[in-house]
């Protein structure tokens, strides 16, 4: 019996000891939990002032460089400039040896079979001589000058001298005849289309007043049968008719009336000269053009009379040469010698003109040999200075033709380079410096040519200036980027990388968080928002993701736009261990 009391006071016991366990586990959770947790610093959402600078890093390059070329294949006997050395336009940069062999022995062969081509050419221009062409033209002449004598000797035996200047004054007055005709006609034809012209405007007047006119003369006959109808049903209507049916026949009539008065006034009116004013000074007009065309057909008649006259001249006149060379004999000779002249001159010009083609063919020909004789000459000009440069000698240079920087030699002493290798690469600092690197477009937006820029990665020598000089399209992001391009001056020099900082002035934004606190992921930028919740052990905070959109940011801050409120809110700045959106942290300040 005593040994039970004993067993319940040990349970008792036992279950007393648990209770206070669990306890003292319940009250150190909380702070056993936090332990575990993320801890990390924050910092509050807030409004205020950013000034906008847009940042990137690029390598410095040189605006001009030149590059020294071979300009035939030769060896590099001596190089004297190194990498990095300044040089002056006209310095020494290498001296040359002797050229290959081979080389040398085509160029040798290649001046000889010019020059033999030129000695060939020069044989082969064709010589011209014109003496017998000549000769036989003197004697055409004189063959001319017999013929010409003969046929005046014929002349002179008609007892009747011939009116041969008659007949030419006659033949150009027949001449000035038909010129006056072919211009009185064409006056004619000028004045016929301008009185067809007025006639179609007159005619045209006549139209539209004819149709005002019968128009008029319609509503008139028109308002005269209303009048007439109206006057008949009033008179039937008397003592049949109410009288309100009365009165309307009464008011139709006297309306009736009203407008056959204003229709007789309007015909009365078309009908007065004024109205035909239009027309009466159309047809003086086809008057007028009537007479000038009658003027210009008269004149063309007096004309064709005068080159009747002309012609019946040039014919008495002929009749006149035909009577005196009327006789049988005197005419047989006057036509043979006639035809002797005629193929006399036939002969002479042939002569001359056939000596003219030669003249004009031979100079085509010489000229064309001489031109080839030039071109030849020219090549073995450029033969024998290309021998010479093979030739060799330590008179043989490349000099510097610009002053500048050698950025690079590309060759050793006793190396041999083929024409047009780069032999060595000078940078031309006159010429200036440049740097560029790439931006989003919202960034490039904010930007002009001509923005001053800072540079902030270079902290020794003489200050450096930046000057934006241009914003262009990304070649390799062209949808999303821009390439900016910045002047450079100062102790600059080629393949130097810098940071440059360009922006803008300052405004004011909504929403101003640090710099720290904005992530990014594929998804884009976001910032993680603490978001706290109740518990029966304190608070739990929890960190929430929130996309952004950076509007502008300094060296510290940045403005965006986002679902986040600018009087209460929290972003996660740092954190000692990962943090993603949904975990649970400790605040730094809890400790």
């Amino acid at each position: 019996m005593d040994s039970k009391p004993k067993n319940r006071e040990w349970v008792k016991n036992a279950a007393i000891i648990f209770l206070a366990v669990l306890l003292v586990l319940t009250f150190f959770s909380n702070t056993i939990m936090n332990r575990s947790l993320p801890e990390v610093a924050t910092q509050n959402v807030s409004s205020g002032s950013i000034t906008a600078k847009v940042r990137g890093t690029g390598t410095v390059t040189a605006t001009g460089t030149h590059s020294v070329k071979a300009e035939q294949t030769r060896e590099i006997r001596a190089v004297m400039i190194k990498a990095g050395q300044t040089v002056e336009a006209g310095d020494v940069l290498f001296i040359l040896g002797e050229g290959e062999s081979s080389e040398i022995e085509q160029a040798q062969e290649a001046l000889r079979q010019l020059q033999v081509s030129y000695q060939r050419g020069a044989i082969s221009v064709p010589s011209v001589s014109y003496k017998a062409d000549e000769h036989e033209i003197e004697r055409a002449k004189e063959l001319l000058a017999e013929a010409e004598a003969e046929l005046e000797a014929i002349k002179k035996k008609s007892t009747r001298e011939i009116p041969s200047e008659q007949l030419n004054a006659a033949k150009t007055d027949v001449f000035q005849a038909k010129q006056n005709l072919e211009q009185a006609e064409k006056e004619l034809t000028a004045r016929q289309q301008t009185l067809e012209s007025r006639k179609i405007d007159r005619d045209a007047l006549l139209s539209l007043y004819n149709d005002k006119l019968n128009t008029a003369y319609d509503r008139v006959q028109e308002q005269e049968y209303w009048v007439e109808r109206y006057e008949i049903e009033l008179n039937d209507a008397q003592g049949v008719e109410p009288p309100g049916r009365i009165a309307e026949l009464q008011e139709a009539l006297s309306k009736a009336r009203e407008a056959l008065q204003e229709a007789k006034q309007y015909l009365s009116a078309l009908q007065e000269p004024e109205s035909q004013k239009e027309i009466t000074e159309a047809e003086k007009a086809v008057q007028a053009a009537q007479e000038a065309a009658d003027e210009a057909a008269a004149a063309r008649q007096d004309a064709v009379t005068a080159l009747a006259a002309a012609e019946a001249k040039v014919e008495a006149v002929q009749a006149v040469i035909d009577e005196i060379m009327g006789t049988e004999t005197v005419s047989a000779e006057y036509k043979e010698a006639k035809q002797k002249v005629r193929n006399a001159e036939d002969t002479l010009f042939n002569l001359q003109n056939s000596l003219e083609q030669k003249k004009i063919s031979d100079s085509k020909s010489q000229a064309l040999s001489y031109l080839d004789l030039s071109d030849i000459g020219q090549q073995i000009e450029k033969a024998k200075q290309r021998l010479a440069d093979l030739s060799g000698g330590e008179e043989n240079q490349i000099l510097a033709k610009v002053s500048g920087t050698v950025q690079s030699v590309e060759c050793t002493a006793g190396e041999t380079k083929a024409k047009d290798d780069v032999l060595a690469t000078i940078e031309v600092p006159d010429m200036g410096y440049t740097l560029s690197f790439t931006v989003t477009n919202d960034q490039a937006r904010r930007l002009k040519p001509g923005d001053s820029a800072t540079v902030s990665n270079y902290y020794w020598g003489s200050q450096i200036t930046a000057t934006l000089s241009s914003i262009r399209t990304d070649p390799k992001n062209p949808q999303t980027n821009k390439l900016l391009t910045f002047d450079l001056e100062g102790d600059v020099s080629a393949g130097s990388e810098l940071t440059i900082s360009v922006g803008q002035k300052s405004a004011n934004y909504d929403l101003v968080v640090p710099n720290s606190a904005i992530r990014s992921d594929a998804n884009g930028k976001f910032v993680l928002k603490i978001e706290a919740k109740s518990s029966p052990l304190g608070n739990r905070y929890i960190a929430r993701r929130v996309a952004v959109e950076v509007l502008a940011e300094d060296d510290m801050y940045s403005a965006v736009t986002g679902d986040l409120s600018g009087w209460g809110d929290y972003v996660i700045t740092t954190a000692n261990a990962p943090v993603k959106n949904g975990d649970m942290v400790r605040l730094a300040d809890n400790g």
